[in-house]
C-alpha cells in the first residue's frame, strides 16, 4: 500500500467489456485531468513551468491475493508551475514559505483499491492533507500528513529523504522513506469482516502499519530537452498487512516506473 514520489526540489465504473488495464488507465486519466485543471487554474499569471512532462509506465504487484499484476500506462508529471506542483503521483499547491521549502496542500493517487471475487469491493483512497519538502545543501526532506477522504477514513503519514549524485550526464536520486498507515486504513484494505467472512473465514482486525522503503530515481538526458527516467522502489510491508488472510504474504513490494519526458 503506498504511492510513489518525485524528485521535485532536488531536482463510475466502466462496462464489463473493458479490460482491467484499460479501466486503470482511464481512472488515472481522470485523476491527472484534475491535476492539469488545477495546474492551469493555479498557474494563471505565475512563473513559467519548470520540470518534466511526458509519458510513462508503472509495474507494481498488489498486496492482495487474486489481484493481477499488470504494467499500466500513466502520465509522467514532475514539475512546478508557480505555486502548483506535480511529483509523479503527488500533487498540490504551495501555501506559504516554510524553512527551506513551503507548507503545501497535498493530494495523492495511490491505487490501493481492488476487486476480488467473493470479497467486498475496496475503493481507492482519496488522500488529502498538508506536507512540506525541505530542500537543503545535504538533500531533500519530505513530510506529508494525509487523511483519506475516501472509504477508509484513515490517516497516512509519509517521511522521506532524497540525496543527489552525478555520474557523468546521469543524475541519481537515492531515497529512504517511511510510511505510517493507521489502523482504520489498514483494516479497510487488509482486514477481514462482513461479507468477506464467507470466502476467507476468520475475521482479521489488524492494527496500524509502518512500512519503510528504499528507492532510486535515475535521470539520463537523451537530447537537450528529452530525458529518460527510471524509478525503482522496494517497500517492506509491516506484519499487520502480511499476516492478513487476504495478503500474498510477500515481505517486499517492488515498484518499477519508466518515463520519457520533455524538460521545461
Amino acid at each position: 500500500m503506498g504511492g510513489l514520489g518525485g524528485r521535485d526540489g532536488v531536482e463510475a465504473r466502466e462496462g464489463s467489456l473493458v479490460s482491467a488495464p484499460v479501466r486503470t488507465f482511464l481512472r488515472r486519466v481522470r485523476v491527472w485531468a484534475g491535476v492539469a485543471t488545477l495546474a492551469l487554474a493555479g498557474a494563471a499569471g505565475a512563473a513559467d513551468l519548470s520540470g518534466d512532462v511526458g509519458i510513462g509506465a508503472v509495474r507494481s504487484p498488489h498486496d492482495i491475493r487474486g489481484v493481477r499484476t499488470s504494467t499500466d500506462p500513466m502520465p509522467y508529471l514532475n514539475f512546478t508551475w508557480g505555486p502548483v506542483f506535480a511529483r509523479i503521483d503527488t500533487f498540490g499547491v504551495q501555501l506559504a514559505p516554510l524553512g527551506d521549502g513551503a507548507l503545501e496542500l497535498v493530494g495523492q493517487y495511490r491505487g490501493d483499491g481492488y476487486r476480488v471475487s467473493g470479497l467486498r469491493r475496496r475503493d481507492d483512497a482519496i488522500p488529502l492533507g498538508l506536507g512540506t519538502l525541505q530542500v537543503t545543501p545535504v538533500g531533500a526532506f519530505g513530510l506529508n500528513v494525509l487523511g483519506d477522504l475516501g472509504p477508509s477514513g484513515g490517516l497516512i503519514v509519509q517521511a522521506r529523504y532524497l540525496a543527489r549524485f552525478r555520474l557523468g550526464r546521469t543524475t541519481l536520486f537515492p531515497e529512504l522513506g517511511l510510511e505510517f498507515e493507521d489502523a482504520a486504513y489498514v483494516r479497510y484494505y487488509a482486514g477481514v469482516s462482513g461479507s468477506d467472512l464467507a470466502t476467507v473465514g476468520p475475521a482479521y482486525r489488524p492494527g496500524a502499519a509502518l512500512n519503510p522503503h528504499l528507492g532510486l530515481l535515475v535521470e539520463t538526458p537523451l537530447t537537450d530537452r528529452i530525458e529518460l527516467h527510471a524509478y525503482w522502489r522496494a517497500q517492506f510491508l509491516d506484519d499487520a498487512i502480511r499476516r492478513s488472510p487476504l495478503s500474498t504474504g510477500d515481505r517486499v513490494r517492488s515498484t518499477v516506473l519508466l518515463g520519457l519526458a520533455y524538460r521545461f
